[in-house]
């Protein structure tokens, strides 16, 4: 997988990671909201909750049912009484039970508790649950009770009656004045007939007042009642004070709390964001800063990778291994290794081509200091007027002057040369040549050199008609070069063979080979570099040090290849490739 494609899975996974954070952390936040919401609603009044969440208040213990500590402190906050029991009317379990309630319950009578008739002394309220069974879902039924005193006084208004106008029955206002209650009469037309400790009440009846008054919710100012005689036409409205009425609890307060989980889930958002933007820019920015870093010390010559206080390797582990946040960016940092590597050993490079160049400048001084002596002394004694030469003498001088300035020349000639190879400003002028011709010609003129005296050199064509378009005086250049180099870095008794075959219709190989001493490996590596000088200390180094240099950009500028194979005592292999015409052209 490239680089592109690592950084979109990384980034698309680490988005999708941060929304799962940031939607968990709304779930739970709506959770925690919804338990809070219960907890209020159970506090304020039991009989609020739904099914399900009251489901969740329950516990179960060694098969047996019960209610946990929450739901007993709401009962006991509003003097109730709760039973479970099952389908059947079976008591499963029982929590502050009154006397006047049914321990058991016959098939139905369950059901009375439940309707809440007029004159019930408890609100009842009753939710069907489930209790877990072994494979199976056994149902049970929760009746909660709590205290409905103004139905036990409107039973007593009920049987009074008090007259319109007349004194309120000394007992009756008794009953009402013990719970702190107070009524309203209303006549057949809805005005007021009659009322006792009711000031507030309205001259007219409000049925949308009244409704409101007698709503379900239990956490209300007062408990109210109202009931209609047909009899008479009048209308009976009972209320008193509600003992459990907590102004800041569950319907009042909802808005409130739900202000306050949204400014807490926001907080948490806000919390989630900058945690996890903290921790997205140090997983991408440590690598990216170490990067940073590691180019930083390549700018500056040092082309080791940064490492961290511990001596290791920034974002490795111990065993050192990347870490995941800079495993995905492995393609980069492998890439800045390759490049610290190549730059380390260009510098080691030139370090060796400084020194090579110096000792070459070295040795070309004394290479031109050599036959520019032998010049000027023969000069020297040519101009003294000491002695009388003869004519011989003065030929031999003047040969002996020539040769010298010829050796200078081929050494200006080869430094001029390379460097124009290097610039390619070398002007050639290619031309068909039968190619194993001339390369027969070329050996046959070294073997009678006087180097080439001890060494046992052969040429051997397996095709007699190459033709190739090359320019015939640098290819023989090449030719030369390579076999010169062979026979002068070699003792006598050498082989030396030169073969010329086809490689493909369209190509063609020189091979120079020979048996004798090889090279090292460091050798090897800096035979084509300009100033080098091969061979051992007992050899002569007598040369420019630009004769292979010269031989491989001569055969790369004909289009062709050169590789050589050598090792120590196995001698070595010069294979150059050319392209030719092919056969019938």
């Amino acid at each position: 997988m490239n680089l592109r494609k690592k950084l979109i899975l990384q980034y698309v996974r680490q988005f999708f990671g941060f929304l799962l954070v940031l939607l968990l952390c709304l779930i739970v936040s709506l959770v925690l909201l919804g338990i809070r919401l219960m907890n209020e609603e159970m506090e304020a009044d039991l009989s609020r909750l739904v099914a399900s969440d009251l489901q969740m208040q329950l516990e179960y213990e060694q098969g047996k049912v019960s209610v946990n500590d929450r739901v007993r402190k709401s009962v006991d906050s509003h003097n109730g009484w709760l039973q479970i029991i099952d389908r059947n009317g079976k008591l499963l379990y029982a929590y502050r039970t009154p006397d006047n309630v049914p321990q058991e319950y016959e098939p139905g009578e369950w059901i009375a508790q439940a309707q809440n008739d007029e004159s019930a002394l408890y609100h009842v309220k009753h939710w069907v649950v489930d209790l877990p069974e072994a494979n199976t879902n056994k149902k049970a039924i929760v009746l909660y009770g709590a205290p409905a005193p103004e139905n036990a006084l409107m039973a007593k208004l009920l049987a009074a009656k008090p007259a319109n106008g007349a004194a309120v029955p000394a007992e009756l206002a008794q009953s009402f004045s013990r719970e702190k209650a107070w009524y309203a009469v209303y006549d057949r037309q809805g005005r007021l007939s009659g009322q006792y400790n009711a000031p507030q009440m309205a001259e007219q009846l409000d049925l949308i007042q009244l409704l409101q008054m007698e709503n379900e919710n239990r956490n209300t100012p007062d408990f109210t009642v109202s009931r209609y005689d047909k009899e008479s036409g009048l209308t009976y409205v009972v209320g008193m004070a509600n003992p459990w009425y907590r102004p800041g609890a569950a319907a009042e307060s909802v808005d409130s709390m739900i202000a306050d989980t949204f400014w807490q889930v926001g907080i948490i958002l806000i919390v989630s964001v900058l945690f996890a933007g903290s921790w997205y820019a140090l997983r991408i920015g440590k690598p990216l800063l170490h990067m940073v870093n590691w180019l930083g010390n390549l700018a500056q010559g040092r082309y080791a990778e940064p490492t961290g206080k511990n001596g290791r390797r920034v974002g490795t582990t111990r065993k050192g291994k990347r870490k995941k946040s800079f495993a995905v960016f492995q393609d980069i940092f492998d890439a800045l290794a390759k490049l610290s590597h190549t730059l380390q050993a260009n510098k080691e490079r030139q370090k060796d081509v400084e020194r090579t160049r110096e000792e070459w400048i070295s040795g070309l001084s004394h290479d031109l200091k050599t036959p520019l002596s032998s010049i000027f002394g023969y000069a020297t004694m040519l101009e003294s007027e000491q002695y009388e030469w003869g004519r011989g003498e003065v030929s031999q001088f003047g040969r002996t002057i020539r040769e010298k300035a010829d050796y200078m020349n081929g050494l200006i000639e080869d430094l001029n040369l390379t460097y124009r190879l290097k610039n390619h400003a070398l002007s050639m002028v290619k031309e068909p040549v039968p190619v194993v011709e001339a390369i027969r010609r070329i050996t046959a003129d070294l073997v009678n050199e006087p180097d080439a005296a001890g060494h046992d050199i052969g040429f051997e064509a397996r095709e007699e008609k190459i033709v190739a378009m090359v320019d015939p005086k640098w290819f023989s250049r090449i030719i030369i070069n390579i076999l010169t180099n062979a026979i002068r870095h070699t003792p006598k008794g050498t082989a030396v063979r030169v073969e010329v075959s086809l490689a493909a219709p369209d190509s063609f190989v020189v091979r120079i080979a020979d048996n004798g001493p090889g090279m090292d490996e460091k050798t090897l590596a800096n035979l084509f570099e300009r100033y080098y000088r091969g061979g051992h200390t007992e050899e002569d180094t007598s040369g420019t040090g630009l004769g292979m240099a010269i031989a491989k950009q001569l055969v790369i500028a004909h289009g062709g290849q050169i590789d050589v194979k050598s090792q120590p005592g196995k001698g070595t292999e010069v294979v150059m490739t050319f392209p030719c015409q092919p056969a019938g052209q």
